[in-house]
């Protein structure tokens, strides 16, 4: 399978919710970095993501903008999510929000598997497309 493929069906599967399926296409020894939530390490990191946007966004569509693989093997696949949130993520109460949201996935495949997954987006646009306060202000009292 062309690199293009695996991760055309990586999107598709994520997209479709289908944790199972999105993660038979990751190595078992795979480095997973989600920058965003400061998260780093195994397969458990994807999956923990996956779950979570599963539940919480359960009509979640996700769009292709963008996909090319450099000659490293490392397919760029720049995504468009969309959904109302339905569910808790990530800590954040469940307010009904539409979240659209614009990812970049940089997945490096050996062998039609997915070994290194580095996954970047706008935190504080997520924070405000979910009503999320502000994380960053700092209060200082005397």
């Amino acid at each position: 399978m062309s690199a293009t493929t695996i991760a055309q069906q990586f999107v598709a599967n994520m997209g479709a919710g289908n944790v199972n399926a999105t993660l038979a296409l990751v190595a078992p020894n795979a480095q997973v970095k989600i920058y965003p939530l400061n998260a780093e390490g195994g397969n458990e990191i994807v999956r923990d993501y996956l779950q979570q946007l599963a539940t919480a966004f359960p009509e979640l569509t996700i769009r292709t903008r963008r996909l090319f693989v450099g000659g490293d093997n490392t397919a760029v696949v720049e995504i468009a999510i969309r959904g109302v949130q339905a569910g808790e993520f990530f800590g954040i109460l469940d307010q009904e929000k539409l979240l659209d949201l614009d990812q970049v996935w940089m997945l490096h495949i050996t062998d039609d598997k997915i070994d290194n997954i580095t996954a970047y987006w706008d935190q504080n646009r997520l924070y405000r497309r979910l009503a999320v306060k502000r994380q960053d202000r700092v209060t200082i009292t005397a």
